[in-house]
């Protein structure tokens, strides 16, 4: 059990890592503190650029680079930037739950592990990765790594529940081209938005598939934009969509190629860019944590060498990205013994086979 001395160990640790601003592509400061702290602790650290100024973090302990189990979670967060504070409940500020919690207890896990004896050379590794709240060009790096664990526990934050898997995601951009002209006179002109409006309301009133497990797939229109002025035909718009796919891309794009055929987009001068498409994702578990589906997007699938995927971390995923984000200090503490818990029932499970 985590005593007194190792919960304060970990606010420490968290306070610290959750101090230090790092919205993504400006990680190096975080980055650089991990690899000073865990060669504190006796850890190997590789620092693998991503791109300038950019590192993954990789830790070890002494020579076996590949372990059988891998601890990862991001370094990044979303901006703005909000400042640390607590009280005696709580901790907030950018990344308290997303994923800088994870990080701190999957650290103390394992710190605690080693002092109890139940750990040794090529057992446990730390994978500490850039970019996942953007593109995840961190986690596809992190392959050249040539890593082949054979659990990768990933932290987000889920509420203290295994994750089961999680939906897909497919991000579309829909740029269409008109014809400028005067208010006054639109027959002269082409409407970029009105073409838009009506695409969008043929999205908006599609029934999108459904999966037993990943259940709903789901739609947003998250960006618009049209036009120069209240008296101008516009000859441009735009918008950006995401999905949530719970069966599979390819279904939702034969839905839209349907929706959208390619001849009308010729004929409206349409153009539609497919900017991420990742498909939804399996996750292993262990016996005695509560599960769920996750409807959120992880790095996993960025990382083709795991054998088995877990998805674990206290916070919730709720107020992750919210102006008021924090985490509960008792969950927190909870989630060191959590991870030790299924650290160890991995290894009884990999010696059953």
């Amino acid at each position: 059990m985590t005593t007194p001395e190792s919960a304060s160990q970990l606010l420490d640790f968290h306070k610290k890592l959750v101090s230090i601003s790092c919205i993504t592509q400006n990680e190096a400061p975080c980055s650089e503190f991990l690899e000073k702290h865990l060669n504190a602790l006796g850890y190997t650290v590789e620092m693998q650029e991503v791109a300038p100024k950019r590192h993954n973090v990789l830790a070890y302990l002494g020579k076996k680079r590949h372990t059988k189990i891998l601890f990862n979670t991001h370094i990044d967060v979303v901006p703005p930037y909000i400042e640390f504070r607590e009280d005696e409940e709580n901790v907030y500020g950018r990344g308290a739950s997303d994923a800088k919690g994870c990080m701190a207890a999957q650290v103390q896990a394992v710190e605690e592990l080693r002092k109890e004896g139940k750990l040794k050379e090529g057992d446990v590794g730390f994978l500490f990765v850039v970019g996942e709240e953007v593109d995840h060009i961190g986690m596809v790096k992190a392959n050249d790594l040539q890593l082949t664990p054979d659990y990768l526990i990933v932290g987000e934050p889920t509420e203290s529940r295994l994750a089961l898997g999680h939906k897909g995601v497919l991000r579309l951009n829909i740029s269409i081209e008109g014809k400028a002209a005067h208010s006054g006179y639109p027959e002269l002109g082409v409407s970029a938005n009105e073409k838009l409006v009506d695409i969008l309301y043929r999205f908006k009133n599609t029934q999108w598939p459904k999966d037993a497990y990943f259940q709903q797939t789901t739609m947003n229109i998250g960006v618009i934009n049209g036009g120069l002025a209240a008296n101008i035909v516009p000859a441009f718009a735009s918008a950006a969509i995401s999905f949530r796919i719970s069966t599979s891309t390819k279904e939702v794009l034969d839905i839209i190629n349907k929706i959208l055929p390619e001849e009308e987009r010729v004929r409206d001068k349409v153009t539609l860019e497919e900017v991420t498409c990742w498909e939804p994702v399996r996750c292993h578990s262990v016996p005695g944590f509560p599960t769920f589906v996750a409807n959120y997007f992880t790095d996993i699938p960025s990382f083709t060498g795991a054998k088995k995927s877990l998805l674990y971390g206290p916070g919730s995923i709720l107020c992750a990205h919210a102006p008021h984000e924090f985490i509960n200090k008792k969950e927190l503490i909870a989630a060191v013994d959590a991870y030790k818990d299924i650290v160890l029932k991995l290894f009884a499970e990999s010696a059953e086979h």
